[in-house]
């Protein structure tokens, strides 16, 4: 009983504080410069005898968002081979299924508010029908499956979509041009991103997805404004400077990956081919970004 009530109270204050950083998020927003870099959330790694362009990626974009600026068309025409977070050619609606519903999903035997505090379960009751569903609804879904999620979903209704984001942007025009595609990571890696996560992170992933909505859309906004000009500071500061505060998540999700990629990016560097590697900006930038990490270990990366 004492371990529910400790539970309870500290969803409650994960709920009060995220509300209030969702507030302060989208009134500084506001305050970010606009003024243009000239530059893009692109760089070069120049290797003995080829070059390996690093392109930030945001996955959801609006049809504003094109045509896209004139550099990363060159870093794609320069590029022999690409390279994505994971293999497109390999991916489908299919083994997406498969593997998020082997990590995502509770058998039939087990459910969502067992795994929840008293007070998370009313407040999912309360939230679901804003989103066209309910609680009985989503019983099968984990905590940090929901949130993914709930956040697709209300992006989807702000105009995003991820079919215009800039893997799938790219990938069309790899395939239309006959260039080979490769992955850093399989599906499966992905689908287990957040496989380690208790009952408590879960609960408070999902409390506090839900309570930065409000002004998600608005971030993103101010997130696509940033990569499309290339202001990486402010890029950094919105994509991890709050993850960055909650160490587990920001492991999971940026830190131990860029780890496992480092050695492959290594590699195509001193290679003969060009490449062009389209990851998540947030893997990019930042003091902890593989751009940063690639200048530390000696390689010549600079921003076109």
């Amino acid at each position: 009983m004492e371990q529910c009530k400790n539970r309870s109270a500290n969803v409650s204050r994960v709920a009060r504080l995220v509300f209030i950083l969702a507030a302060l998020a989208f009134a500084s927003c506001s305050s970010f410069p606009v003024a243009q870099t000239g530059r893009d959330t692109l760089w070069r790694v120049s290797g003995d005898h080829n070059s390996v362009y690093l392109l930030g990626s945001i996955h959801v974009l609006p049809r504003t968002a094109y045509p896209l600026r004139p550099a990363l068309q060159k870093a794609f025409d320069d590029a022999q081979r690409l390279v994505f977070e994971v293999d497109l050619d390999k991916f489908s609606a299919e083994t997406l299924r498969q593997e998020f519903q082997r990590t995502g999903f509770y058998p039939p035997s087990d459910s969502l508010s067992q795994h929840l505090s008293r007070e998370a379960n009313r407040f999912l009751a309360l939230i679901l029908p804003a989103f066209g569903s309910s609680l009985d609804r989503v019983q099968r879904f984990k905590p940090w499956f929901l949130a993914e999620v709930l956040s697709s979903r209300y992006l989807q209704m702000a105009g995003y979509r991820d079919d215009l984001g800039v893997d799938m942007y790219f990938y069309k025009k790899a395939k239309a041009a006959g260039k080979p595609v490769l992955g850093l990571e399989t599906i499966r890696d992905q689908a287990e991103i957040f496989e380690s996560f208790n009952d408590q992170e879960g609960e408070a992933y999902l409390i506090s997805t839900i309570a930065s909505l409000p002004a998600y859309s608005k971030v993103v906004g101010r997130m696509v404004g940033a990569w499309e000009n290339g202001r990486v500071n402010e890029l950094d500061r919105l994509l991890n400077e709050h993850a960055q505060k909650e160490p587990i998540t920001y492991a999971m999700m940026f830190s131990k990956r860029n780890g496992k990629w480092l050695p492959q990016i290594e590699r195509f560097v001193k290679g003969g081919a060009n490449y062009l590697v389209i990851v998540g900006a947030g893997h990019l930038v930042g003091d902890q970004g593989l751009v940063r990490t690639l200048q530390r270990a000696g390689y010549h990366v600079e921003q076109l």
